[in-house]
């Protein structure tokens, strides 16, 4: 949220509703609130659910990274 809200010029103010917000800038991930929300969903005790919520947060990660550069973190 912090990289979308900062590409967009916009402060994050308050984590309620700031998908909803960030959702309207024009600089967004196609589908985004979907997405996020999915991978909200699929976070459950199960690994394959835990697995797939990952998998659609890299997705957009590698959607923004299109904007700011891929500056991924690796551990």
């Amino acid at each position: 949220m912090q990289v979308l809200f900062a590409v967009n010029e916009n402060y994050l103010l308050n984590e309620k509703g700031a998908i909803a917000i960030a959702n309207k800038f024009a600089i967004c991930p196609q589908d985004y609130q979907q997405r996020v929300e999915q991978a909200f969903a699929l976070l459950a005790a199960d690994a394959k659910s835990i697995t797939e919520a990952i998998a659609i947060i890299e997705a957009i990660e590698d959607d923004l990274s299109q904007w700011y550069g891929n500056r991924r973190l690796t551990m």
